[in-house]
């Protein structure tokens, strides 16, 4: 049962329909609780010992043993369109940010590709605010520096509000908000770590809002445990011979663990095999590009010693985050406001295979990886470095679902989520298997603080939330059966009630819709798409519906199926000349006409407001020749790329020339597209740039020019 207790403990308190506190006739009105909310950033569904994790969390078990643990909460596949759906109740795309976030927006994909907080939202700060509430962040943002913290409702702010990641041993990277505030807690270099300072400022904000006299709201946003995988060394070497063991021993134990807990609830979870490292190049995924994880015991002894201590590291910063949470817990009691703090800890997305078992090392995330032995291996972690994990142990994380962030199958989107408030949640140490999503933490905190969503914001109409609070899930009411919807980058998903509609990436099988029915299969193993095809046909319109009415924009999955089977058609490029020709029409021509490749090597041929452009990118630079005026109608280009130069002509007329940047040097893992940038940008724009007419004909040439 779930109860609001008053001031002195013993009163009831009643919510009304607009989600405020109201006494019974003669009662006090109870106070509204402070409320925190921990993120952690990329931890998978079982890192946790609460639920099932071997990495010793016992601070937030402590949490979990005295709150509601969910086993079917959600978020997008990534971190920063999570944020922007937990920050304002809303589907990321109706929020701003999609995908992901960016300084050049892209009008012709509409609103929802704004790469930040759009005006047309309300966060948690500003809704919380009017109703008394002190709001403080700490930590990662990555909503858009624009749309930073103090400008979208916040009190004080220390962290970083650009990018995903950050060295966390790198002092000056880290600012104080707003402009002005010197920092109170200022490490020194050499013993700065961005995860413990965030912890410190996360106790003197929580500070100074109990000396505010106000409600406090304090957001701590790590950015552990994240790539780059970071930790001192002495912390790491307590975990190293645990993850000796291997990933296959360690997930078959978490499985167990997860039965034994009473996570796992009977028959319809199953430990899923060893997940398929998605498709790329070779060299990116360690030569199992669409082949499974590999088996522990398949690996070199240097290469298990190399994958043991990268784990190692991952533990020690899911124990930094912990040991944090014990000093606030503390801190609480010791003031009395422990009882009446509502805290939220949950994470962003599942485990982050990037990219292949072995990981990556270095700040480009591209290329081969490093095997470290000897003293290297005890240096990794440490200061300047950048490595991940990959995904052999990002399927360990996310035990026992399949695949990873990025994706939108459960292991991508399924986290943990603990809600602890003992002043007003009664009956703890219980799992809630009522599906929820990160939009519903908006109106569950409002529900608890009797606070109201604006209807308007800086005189703009604001759309009402999307959640729905979880407090009644929690009290054990019965939910209505809901629809949800998914989307990041190519990955699509659907939720009505049981049923589960997914579209998958990156697989080296035929991409189509995939069927599952979480009731009897929450680990996704059994694919009914085959013999429910009237259900995958109503649940594929109903997302497109859905998609449109929250400004997602995409290719339509038939044809994404199409390119799919295609990209082994793709123009070999590799260390050759290239001749490109295409004949378009349009009035205004603007976007892309067609590209190959992506963020690391390709090239494009486009329009920039009806002027014509070819980029050529080698390792990351782009290099452009542009013409000088804007063109229209029917109109032919044609665009070369040799080792001396690159040359653009339009109608057989040159209109631009530039000193080539040299061949291509490897293959594009993007294949070609015609009409749209579809992955990756291979060109300096916002992919995927689609193009506003028509392209007629099209043909690439290459190594028979000059």
């Amino acid at each position: 049962m779930f109860v609001l207790r008053t001031a002195s403990l013993t009163m009831l308190c009643l919510l009304s329909t607009q989600g405020a506190l109201l006494a019974a006739e003669g009662q006090q009105v109870a106070s509204p609780p402070n409320i925190l909310i921990i993120l952690a950033d990329d931890l998978g569904y079982s890192d946790l010992g609460c639920t099932g994790g071997e990495i010793p969390t016992p601070n937030i078990d402590a949490l979990a043993k005295g709150g509601a643990r969910f086993t079917d909460f959600c978020t997008s596949a990534r971190c920063c369109p999570t944020r922007a759906s937990l920050m304002t109740g809303l589907y990321p795309s109706q929020a701003g940010i999609a995908d992901f976030t960016s300084a050049r927006p892209d009008p012709k994909r509409g609103p929802g590709y704004l790469g930040r907080l759009t005006d047309r939202c309300v966060t948690l700060a500003e809704a919380l605010k009017p109703a008394g509430y002190a709001c403080y962040y700490v930590g990662k943002w990555h909503m858009h520096p624009a749309t930073g913290p103090i400008l979208r409702g916040f009190d004080e702010f220390y962290g970083f509000t650009a990018d995903h990641s950050h060295d966390q041993y790198d002092k000056d990277y880290y600012v104080r908000l707003p402009e002005g505030r010197k920092k109170e807690i200022d490490p020194p270099a050499e013993t700065f770590y961005a995860t413990d300072v965030f912890n410190d400022y996360a106790l003197a904000f929580m500070r100074q809002g109990q000396q505010s006299g106000k409600p406090w709201f304090l957001f701590l946003g790590h950015s552990s445990p994240h790539f780059p995988l970071q930790a001192p060394a002495g912390r790491a070497d307590r975990f190293e011979a645990v993850y000796a063991r291997g990933w296959d021993v360690l997930r078959e134990e978490r499985f167990e663990r997860m039965k034994k807990i009473g996570l796992v609830d009977g028959a319809r979870w199953a430990l899923t095999p060893r997940s398929l490292v998605p498709v790329d190049r070779d060299d990116i995924a360690n030569g199992y590009s669409g082949k499974p994880n590999p088996a522990w015991n398949e690996l070199d002894e240097a290469r298990r010693h190399d994958l043991a201590r990268r784990m190692a590291v991952f533990a020690a910063m899911v124990s930094g985050i912990d040991q944090g949470v014990g000093r606030i817990i503390d801190q609480l009691k010791a003031t009395g406001q422990f009882d009446n703090t509502l805290i939220l800890f949950l994470s962003d997305n599942g485990a982050c295979y990037e990219w292949g078992p072995f990981g990556f090392d270095g700040e480009s995330r591209r290329g081969a990886t490093t095997l470290h032995e000897g003293g290297a291996l005890r240096r990794l972690g440490g200061p300047g470095t950048h490595c991940s994990y990959g995904s052999g142990w990002a399927n360990l994380c996310n035990t026992p679902f399949r695949l990873y962030k990025h994706f939108t199958h459960e292991g991508g989107i399924a986290v943990p989520l603990i809600v602890h408030w003992p002043a007003g949640l009664d009956a703890p140490d219980r799992w809630i298997r009522e599906p929820a999503h990160a939009m519903d933490v908006m109106p569950t905190l409002l529900e608890a603080a009797g606070a109201r969503y604006p209807s308007t914001r800086a005189g703009l109409d604001m759309p009402p939330p999307e959640g729905r609070s979880l407090l009644p899930a929690i009290r054990g009411e019965a939910q209505a059966a809901r629809t949800l919807g998914f989307d990041h980058q190519g990955a699509h998903a659907l939720r009505q009630g049981d049923w589960k509609l997914v579209w998958g990436k990156r697989m080296p099988h035929e991409i189509k819709w995939e069927l599952y029915n979480l009731a009897e299969d929450r680990c996704e193993l059994n694919d009914l798409a085959g013999r429910e095809p009237g259900r995958v046909a109503a649940m594929a319109a109903e997302w497109e519906k859905w998609a449109r009415r929250v400004y997602v924009t995409y290719d339509n999955p038939k044809d994404v199926a199409a390119k799919q089977e295609a990209v082994d058609d793709s123009p070999q490029v590799r260390n050759r000349p290239i001749r490109v020709t295409s004949r378009v029409k349009a009035e205004h021509p603007d976007g892309v006409v067609l590209a190959q490749g992506g963020r690391e090597h390709g090239y494009a041929l486009h329009f920039i407001k009806g002027v014509p452009a070819f980029d050529v990118r080698v390792n990351g630079a782009v290099t452009r020749v542009k013409g000088s005026q804007a063109v229209s109608g029917e109109v032919t280009l044609r665009a070369t790329l040799t080792s001396d130069a690159i040359m653009l002509f339009v109608n057989d007329a040159c209109v631009g020339e530039a000193k080539s940047p040299g061949l291509i040097p490897v293959q594009p893992k993007d294949a070609l597209s015609i009409g749209r940038d579809a992955l990756t940008a291979a060109g300096d724009y916002e992919a995927p740039n689609p193009f506003n007419g028509e392209v007629l004909s099209h043909a690439v040439e290459t190594g028979g020019h000059k």
